[in-house]
């Protein structure tokens, strides 16, 4: 029997994990061997989903919670099983939600038609070299991500410093002192790194909720958004807000607006983005500690 290979690729919000995704498509063995994706999302816009390069894959969008929770299992497991019957793909590619609490994908792995086709290759956590420091020590995902990785990909090791690198690798260390590591920029992994990666099976179980405090709010509203009250906005909400990404329709035009950490880029608007939604506006927010309703006015209230 034909198996498929398993890889999975975790990391926090803003870690870099869709442009890690991109560049495995483009590596071996992923490269040569017809992947499948299946990218999971907290949020309803699949945002990451239409910042795959290669559209023409077979994709899968999960976009009501972490695969790694037990309210999503249906869907991940049609998904698997399609996949399976369908017998084109000699490996699958699963992008986890960033705010994931990671355990071992064994579990959802063990249906009587799945456990002889799937095997788990790797679990590849991408960790976000600006940022994993100031948000490990309250956000528990992100250090779990961690403790579960059969390797870790330090990324974005271009803003910071050597000493901050330094610090960083003492702490992943302790967290998970068995796991390889390696730095990239811009979230490209070294061919022969993934290429010496063992995975490590876990007996934990599977969640019965998502993550406490942590909320996710999709906006898609054809009304364009004031510039300055929109950026003041995510300013007033930097003690609460992760991640935010998606197309904003700002009175002078389209903008794609990503923010992850301290750190806010805006370039031009997505277009596979553009083709899934309506209107002209579609964005995700993840956000902890505030109600989600009270998140959504605020950001709406820089419409108009």
């Amino acid at each position: 029997m034909n198996t498929i290979d398993v890889y999975i690729l975790t990391g926090f919000v803003g870690a870099g994990k869709t442009t890690a995704l991109n560049h495995l498509l483009q590596t071996e063995p992923l490269a040569s061997a017809n992947p499948a994706l299946i990218i999971n999302e907290f949020g309803k816009i699949g945002v990451d989903g239409a910042l795959v390069q290669k559209q023409d894959l077979k994709r899968y969008d999960i976009n009501k919670g972490s695969i790694f929770c037990i309210c999503t299992k249906t869907d991940f497991l049609k998904a698997l099983t399609e996949i399976a019957e369908s017998k084109c793909h000699q490996s699958l590619l699963i992008e986890a939600t960033g705010i994931a609490e990671t355990v071992d994908i064994e579990s959802f792995l063990d249906a009587p038609k799945l456990k002889e086709i799937y095997q788990v290759k790797a679990n590849l956590c991408l960790v976000d070299a600006a940022n994993f420091t100031r948000i490990a020590a309250f956000l528990k995902p992100a250090k779990t991500q961690v403790q579960y990785a059969d390797a870790l990909i330090v990324n974005k090791c271009d803003l910071v410093s050597e000493s901050e690198c330094y610090t960083l690798a003492k702490i992943l260390e302790n967290l998970n002192p068995n796991a390889p590591r390696t730095q990239t920029t811009n979230g490209k992994i070294d061919t022969d790194f993934l290429a010496d990666i063992r995975h490590n099976i876990h007996n934990d179980k599977t969640l019965e909720q998502p993550p406490e405090d942590i909320i996710a709010v999709s906006i898609s509203t054809e009304k364009p958004f004031n510039h300055e009250a929109f950026y003041r906005t995510l300013d007033d909400l930097k003690e609460n807000l992760l991640r935010l990404k998606g197309n904003v329709n700002f009175n002078d035009g389209v903008k794609f607006v990503e923010l992850a950490g301290t750190t806010i880029t805006e370039t031009d608007p997505s277009e596979e983005l553009t083709k899934q939604n309506a209107a002209p506006t579609a964005f995700t927010a993840i956000a902890w500690k505030i109600d989600t309703e009270a998140l959504k006015s605020t950001l709406l209230a820089c419409s108009s």
